[in-house]
């Protein structure tokens, strides 16, 4: 955990709202996930740290995490849930959603500190309902991140593995499905609500795998097919399609990628 404090200069500049709890004037900070509390002249918040797991050698295809030479913008709407985002559709830098709502209103753990679209928190409540009937402990590591945050988390990933690592694992800006507000990183209890590393062992992975698809939300890299996502396997991310969609694309036995590409 660090400390950070933000001038009240920079907060003013950001999106405010009164704390339906507290009565406090609050800061919404969309692009890194977390709600700042204003106290006088200076904002302290605490953000948790995350790991991503290290990079596996997963495919025999010759570089599959690789850029193509054109770079293409999505052919439908940030706010359509079958958009292609990957590494040849990019979104523009200017899209964000418009009905940001905080994860915890469909009850998932840890929820308070996470924003995704109000269109999918009926959904992604009746998943997490239905996993607990199941016993089953999910909680949410990651959601919507701005094309700004995205920057900063690419960069990261290159700055510890190196340009051909990080793009194994991190979307470059405009790439990421967490842009659109409808990609979720499940965790859980059994890893102490970390992100990655050992996720896909737990009782969690395999509900969500066997179970997802019913709610609208589809693993989205899959072990297998890196060759054809770009990214290696994530056990862990997710995306909202929309149920119908996902019931779709379950009986058709296609993964995220090739789905998508049939729609666009």
């Amino acid at each position: 955990m660090k400390t950070v404090f933000v001038s009240i200069i920079a907060f003013l500049a950001t999106t405010l709202r009164v704390s339906p709890d507290s009565g406090q004037l609050m800061q919404v900070d969309y692009e890194n996930q977390r709600t700042l509390t204003v106290n006088q002249q200076m904002v302290e918040y605490t953000q948790d740290a995350w790991v991503k797991p290290s990079v596996v050698p997963s495919s025999s295809s010759a570089r599959w995490w690789t850029y193509p030479t054109n770079i293409m913008t999505a052919t439908r709407n940030g706010n359509d849930l079958l958009v292609l985002v990957n590494k040849e559709y990019k979104l523009p830098q200017s899209y964000a959603p418009s009905d940001l709502v905080l994860a915890s209103n469909s009850g998932i753990r840890r929820g308070s500190s996470y924003y995704l679209r109000s269109i999918l928190i009926n959904d992604l409540k009746n998943l997490v309902n239905a996993s607990k009937a199941d016993s089953i402990d999910l909680s949410i590591v990651s959601a919507y991140r701005s094309y700004n945050t995205q920057v900063s988390t690419y960069n990261y990933w290159v700055s510890i593995n190196g340009i051909d690592g990080a793009d194994k694992i991190s979307a470059r800006a405009g790439h990421s499905q967490h842009q659109l507000g409808t990609a979720v990183d499940f965790s859980s209890s059994e890893v102490s609500d970390g992100l990655g590393g050992s996720f896909y062992t737990t009782r969690a992975a395999a509900w969500l795998a066997s179970n997802a698809w019913k709610y609208g939300f589809v693993i989205s890299y899959p072990s297998g097919y890196e060759s054809t996502t770009g990214y290696s396997y994530e056990s862990w991310h997710y995306r909202y399609i929309g149920v119908a969609n996902a019931q779709e694309m379950h009986g058709s036995g296609m993964i995220l990628e090739v789905y998508l590409e049939s729609k666009n």
